[in-house]
């Protein structure tokens, strides 16, 4: 298995707009963040999770030739806006995107983009095929998902386990019978949105603390705002924990 993060960043990016910030002032190309998304490669099957603004760039620079299917953690901008870039993927497998995500997040998807999901201009080519996820594992075709619920705030979300590779996004409160699933994974990708309180998100100590619950030998944070500073964290997370950074390819 191979997994991307094809985006690191919190909703607004790292440099932020606006912001003089020496983090958002720095030359190491480890601290430009594009926002949130990963992509994961078993065999000959490609999923992509989240499709936020600069998909299409980051896609572009993992050099990406096909894509199978797509996995929505939930329907905030910065993990959807792009979305209609994917279209260009259902008309090269002449097929609709299964696209893999909560009721709710179909639902305001599909409110959002309509023509994705229904006849369009382009005549009887849907572009997003709707693939409801519960509580159950499920599969598609080199890989089995496990679906891993929790909360961002107020907003529902759900990522995944698929073998020894696990990722939570937005990440605010985790029932245990949920870590329960990510016993024996050997990678966490973890969001890691602040340092300070913040009632939608796990702040830096928080994220510290539950990775080292879960106890996986290899844990990457990510999703991360213009406050952190790559080179600094690197240098004071503890053993067995780093930061991510756009472009960054996990081998399994």
């Amino acid at each position: 298995m191979r997994v991307t993060l094809l985006g690191t960043g919190s909703s607004t990016g790292t440099p932020q707009l606006l912001c003089d910030c020496e983090n958002c002032r720095s030359d190491d190309p480890r601290d430009r963040r594009t926002r949130f998304a990963i992509l994961v490669e078993q065999g000959d099957t490609v999923l992509l999770v989240d499709a936020p603004f600069e998909i299409r760039l980051q896609l572009l620079a993992a050099k990406a030739k096909r894509l199978d299917a797509l996995w929505l953690t939930h329907a905030h901008s910065d993990h959807l806006a792009g979305v209609d870039d994917l279209r260009i993927f259902a008309f090269r497998n002449g097929a609709p995107i299964p696209c893999f995500a909560l009721p709710e997040t179909i639902t305001t998807t599909r409110h959002r983009f309509t023509y994705l999901f229904d006849d369009n201009e382009y005549g009887d080519l849907r572009f997003l095929d709707p693939r409801p996820v519960g509580r159950e594992p499920l599969s598609f075709r080199d890989l089995t998902l496990t679906p891993l619920h929790h909360r961002h705030g107020d907003t529902a979300v759900v990522s995944f386990r698929a073998g020894p590779f696990a990722f939570l996004a937005d990440l605010s409160a985790i029932d245990d019978a949920e870590l329960e699933k990510l016993a024996g994974i050997s990678t966490l990708v973890i969001s890691c949105t602040v340092r300070h309180d913040h009632y939608k998100h796990m702040k830096l100590d928080e994220v510290l603390a539950l990775a080292a619950r879960i106890g996986a030998p290899r844990t990457v944070l990510t999703h991360m705002n213009h406050k952190f500073n790559h080179a600094d964290l690197l240098a004071t997370l503890p053993r067995g924990v780093e930061p991510g950074y756009d472009g960054l390819t996990l081998d399994l």
